[in-house]
């Protein structure tokens, strides 16, 4: 991307060997972990330099014994191949939550960030994991004040956010990296800057609030991950972060009911049925 320098800094994709993540994840599974994330600088990307592929590295793992859920950490919009998608629909270990990056949702500032998509095609890529994960949620990184986000570009960015529908946006403040393509153009002034990166994070928890007011009087299951002052705190598999007012056993899951929203927690109660 024009704004990175990570490419420049890294060197090409290196993969950790199939069969050595493979023994990591049986290993972990063997000894009680019930979650496994998948996580990198190119997640997707996975298998480049080995001459096999990402849905590789995901049919390997959902043969493993034992395995309760399976979690990518952050994946490209161009990355959810057909193939990749189809692995996905068919397993009810890859949970239904996925966190895809669109930098900005303006197509005149993602051409500018040298970005491999447009709107468009990330709103039908979404459209599809939808219909293939019931209560997806769907998460993003998004950099305000990149240059050449004017008014009016800042204007489409908050509408297509909307219409994609995030229940959660990282904001980052665009950082100039010397060296890199975007850092030659003409830049957006601090106050401008700031003002998108605030707007963006009030979005951000106004989104995250009405995803999580869906879940109110549902029960979900929750992998169980600490104990502290007297609650319980887990995720859902749609990285619902939980506590529940009981003492609970770490790493064990539960079937809880959504009682009420605090942000950033939903508040439950363990079900005995």
């Amino acid at each position: 991307c024009s704004y990175c320098i990570i490419p420049k800094v890294r060197g090409k994709c290196r993969s950790k060997k199939l069969a050595d993540a493979l023994e990591e994840i049986t290993m972990l599974v063997k000894n009680g972990y019930k979650e496994i994330v998948l996580t990198g600088i190119h997640t997707g990307n996975y298998g480049v330099d080995l001459g096999i592929n990402f849905a590789t590295l995901l049919r390997e793992i959902l043969k493993i014994k034992g395995l309760v859920r399976l979690r990518i950490s952050s994946i490209e919009i161009t990355e959810l191949t057909d193939e990749v998608l189809e692995i996905i629909a068919s397993s009810d270990i890859i949970v239904n939550h996925f966190h895809i990056p669109i930098q900005s949702g303006s197509d005149k500032v993602l051409k500018l960030m040298n970005r491999k998509y447009n709107i468009d095609y990330f709103m039908k890529k979404v459209d599809e994991i939808r219909k293939i994960k019931k209560d997806v949620s769907i998460t993003t990184d998004i950099i305000a004040g990149h240059p050449g986000e004017t008014e009016e570009e800042f204007l489409k960015v908050i509408d297509n956010v909307k219409k994609i529908g995030f229940s959660k946006l990282h904001v980052f403040p665009y950082s100039i990296r010397k060296g890199t393509p975007s850092a030659k153009l003409e830049q957006i002034n601090d106050n401008e800057k700031k003002k998108h990166t605030r707007i963006l994070l009030d979005l951000s928890k106004h989104l995250e609030i009405n995803y999580m007011k869906q879940f109110i009087n549902r029960t979900l299951p929750v992998l169980i991950e600490r104990y502290k002052d007297n609650y319980s705190y887990g995720h859902t598999t749609n990285y619902l972060e939980v506590i529940i007012n009981s003492k609970l056993e770490p790493s064990k899951i539960y079937n809880v009911e959504i009682k009420e929203i605090s942000y950033p927690y939903c508040i439950a109660e363990v079900k005995n049925d």
